[in-house]
Formats: C-alpha cells, structure tokens, sequence
C-alpha cells in the first residue's frame, strides 16, 4: 500500500489531501475513508498508508490507515492528545537562535523530493559540516561557528526525520518524545504535545522508540554504583576521563566494552562512533544507544578484561 503525509486537512468539512512518498500527485482524502476508529481527528503531517482509486476529478484515498508509532499508540490508549510527527501547527518559537532552519530547510527539499531525507545525512560526515549558532548567551548577536561532531549529526537528523525516542534522564525517568530543536548545551522536545527544555547534562543517553524493547532488554545495573545515588556532574572537572584512545582502537577493530552510568546503568556492546560528548553503542542485540560521556563513571574494555 503506499504511505504519505496529510497535507490539508478541514476538520468541520472532514475532506483534505495526501501528499504521497512515491508521487507529486496529491490524493483526496475524506473523513469517511478512515479505518481507525480509535482516531478521530486527523492533523497536518500525520502519516498513512492507503489504496488509490480514480475518482471523477482524480486521486481518492480508500481504506486509509493512520500509521501511529508504540508511542503514540500508548498515547492514544491514555486518552492524550497526539502532536504527528511532521505537525506544521506546533510553535517554534525562538528560532533564530536554534538548529530549526535545519529541519524547516529538510521540510522543503522533502516536498519537492521524498527521498530527500535519507540523502541529508549519508553525505554528511564531521569532516565536511559546520554550523554557526548562539552559544545560549542572552545576547542574540553573540555566535559561534564550529564543526559538526557525530552527536551533533545524530540529533540534527533525529530533527529532520522526526523520530520518536526515549530520553533517559536521573532518577531513572524514561521520558517519550521528539526533538525539535537543538542548541550548544540542551534540545527543546515534544513531549506528548507539550514542548519542554532539557540541559544535556540532564540526560543519560538516549535510543530510538523502535529500540526500547531491545534496549530494555540487555540492560543491567551496577548495584554498588547504584547504591551511591550519585547526582550530575556540575563542572567539567568532575567528569569522567575516558580513555578515548581505547575506545576508538575498540571501534576500529569490533571489539566489546562495557559502560557503567552514573545511577548505575550497564550498557555492553560495540562502538559505532565516539564525539567529544556522546558514544553511540550497538547492543547485542543490534539496538542503537547513545550514551552521553558527561554521565559515565567506568568502563572497561571486555576483550582485554577476559
């Protein structure tokens, strides 16, 4: 079946448009055509999927399935209200001093070519990207104009496809949501249709929705480390020093290592790649975490160990 965005959507006369993945050609959508009975209230940028007939004036939609992420589908269940990924309504204020042209840019390259997402990124490499932006002081003017790191890249690209995540953040909270925005030292999210402000050195590490499972699964604790309580790092001196050198010979040659967090948390896997403030590691069982190094306390490598 093939998949889209709501384009245009008139909730009082329940009619609108898809705009499709595979086609320019807009599709008519009526109210009446939706098969979840759970979803009332379609919004501008909500995906589907659907079949295409020829109508008397064009395109229809039949049989249209909104498509809702494990997230949005809990949402739903608790009776929230659901911000879809691609949202145009939501507020983006303050963007001047944000990454958000990014994504906006991304939005407009996508309308004109849907495969335009994936091609954003895999050319894009710290090598050859550089942003210039605030360096969250309050004077607007003031900017700072730096390479991309690997962390960076993540997250900017987490932005444009809108990807539902979790956010690990002290006292073990798990927190939903979606990234809009991106500054030197924190991410604005979409946390249920709620827009909140976290510091970096607020978050633990992070992993895709589609990974929580997994993620979940392979996570084990350091009870001693537990047992500490131990707080957010407050300055740059009491950060952990990694020996960064192992770590990126490991990534070089596959080789296993073992993270432990500040509130106890064990992660073991390999490095995909390491920037000045994240490691991202591949599990086990391939789910995708990255861990940021402000909130590590140990870690080992596995193959010299055994």
């Amino acid at each position: 079946m093939p998949t889209g965005r709501i384009k245009y959507f008139n909730l009082d006369k329940g009619f609108g448009f898809i705009a499709q993945d595979s086609s320019e050609e807009d599709v008519f959508l009526h109210s009446s055509a939706i098969k979840n009975a759970d979803y009332e209230e379609l919004r501008v940028g909500q995906r589907v999927k659907y079949i295409v007939v020829e109508g008397d004036r064009g395109l229809v939609a039949k049989n249209v399935e909104v498509l809702l992420t494990p997230t949005e589908r809990r949402w739903l269940r608790q009776g929230k209200t659901i911000i879809p990924r691609g949202y145009s309504g939501f507020p983006n204020q303050n963007q001047d001093q944000y990454y958000g042209e990014e994504r906006r840019q991304s939005r407009r390259q996508t309308d004109r070519n849907p495969n335009a997402e994936s091609e954003l990124h895999e050319e894009q490499t710290p090598e050859n990207s550089q942003v210039k932006t605030t360096n969250d002081t309050d004077d607007p003017k003031v900017t700072v104009s730096r390479q991309l790191s690997f962390g960076d890249l993540y997250i900017l690209k987490q932005i444009n496809l809108e990807t539902p995540m979790f956010f690990a953040l002290y006292n073990h909270v798990q927190l939903p949501a979606i990234v809009l925005e991106m500054t030197l030292s924190g991410l604005t999210l979409n946390c249920n249709g709620e827009e909140r402000r976290l510091q970096k050195t607020e978050i633990k590490y992070c992993y895709k929705d589609e990974d929580a499972e997994n993620v979940k699964s392979l996570l084990t604790f350091n009870e001693e480390i537990k047992a500490k309580q131990l707080k957010p790092v407050q300055t740059q001196d009491s950060v952990y020093s990694l020996d960064t050198e192992s770590i990126e010979e490991s990534r070089q040659d596959g080789k296993r290592i073992e993270i432990t967090l500040r509130e106890g948390e064990v992660f073991q896997g390999t490095v995909d790649w390491i920037s000045p403030y994240e490691i991202k590691l591949v599990l086990d069982n391939a789910a995708k975490v990255v861990v940021f190094r402000h909130a590590i306390c140990n870690f080992i490598l596995i193959d010299k160990e055994k």
